[in-house]
């Protein structure tokens, strides 16, 4: 996520800057304080707008993060950071569609914005199949329907969690966090030939997140396919080198 290049139009840069800082350091909460402050007195601070974005993002709520960089964006159009960081989200929900305008419009108003510019022109090259890109499976895909099949897949209820997830299939369309959902209550009802096609088919549409893996190499132990889950790890673990991190359990 991308904090702020120095604009000497923005208001309050001091206290943003400070927000910044807490943001870097993992002080969340200090920063909220800091930026909700500013935008009591100045409500039209794209700045801080973005870097509540930040926060929101960093704690996994993603629409909120989308809907205050759109808001930092609607108020700086050619608000450089902030619309790298909106296309990420935007990438994130698959709303690539409706951010599109924004970038169109922010190289007409400044067309110095190389960064914005790739962005305009893979957006329109790459159309649905962006969703595709290394940069979209790297980020992960998020829907609310996701969110309440994974909030009931906590709470232990697994048969309604189930049902979200293959609505989340039928209205989203294959999804990797779905297809691992299902996956993981299969595990839990001890259909493990069922749980380990799961995870594989999550594996392929989301790449990047480790705790399907794991979940894979899980399952793999109950039918004999350790070997497999290891290969299957260290095939993708060469293009995507963020799954390093639990590259120790495949060995």
């Amino acid at each position: 996520m991308n904090t702020h290049t120095p604009d000497i139009e923005c208001l309050y840069g001091e206290e943003n800057s400070r927000a910044e800082i807490a943001i870097a350091n993992g002080q969340n909460q200090e920063a909220a304080q800091i930026l909700v402050s500013i935008i009591d007195k100045d409500s039209n601070n794209w700045r801080a707008y973005n870097n509540l974005g930040i926060i929101s993002w960093s704690t996994s709520k993603w629409i909120d993060a989308y809907q205050l960089f759109t808001k930092a964006v609607s108020l700086k159009g050619d608000f450089e950071d902030a619309l790298v960081n909106l296309f990420d989200a935007a990438l994130k929900l698959r709303k690539i569609e409706e951010v599109s305008p924004l970038f169109n419009a922010a190289i007409e108003m400044n067309p110095s914005l190389n960064d914005v510019r790739i962005i305009y022109e893979t957006i329109i090259s790459m159309k649905d199949e962006i969703y595709q890109s290394k940069r979209a499976l790297s980020i992960g895909f998020y829907s609310p329907v996701l969110g309440e099949a994974e909030k009931l897949l906590e709470e232990g209820n697994y048969y309604a969690a189930a049902n979200k997830f293959l609505e989340s299939v039928d209205t989203d369309g294959p999804n990797g966090p779905a297809y691992c959902g299902l996956g993981i209550i299969s595990f839990y009802k001890q259909k493990f030939h069922d749980a380990y096609s799961l995870f594989i088919e999550s594996i392929r549409l989301s790449p990047c997140d480790p705790e399907t893996y794991l979940n894979l190499l899980d399952v793999s132990r109950e039918i004999g396919k350790t070997d497999v889950a290891k290969e299957i790890f260290n095939v993708y673990r060469k293009e995507f080198p963020e799954l390093e991190t639990i590259a120790q359990n495949f060995i």
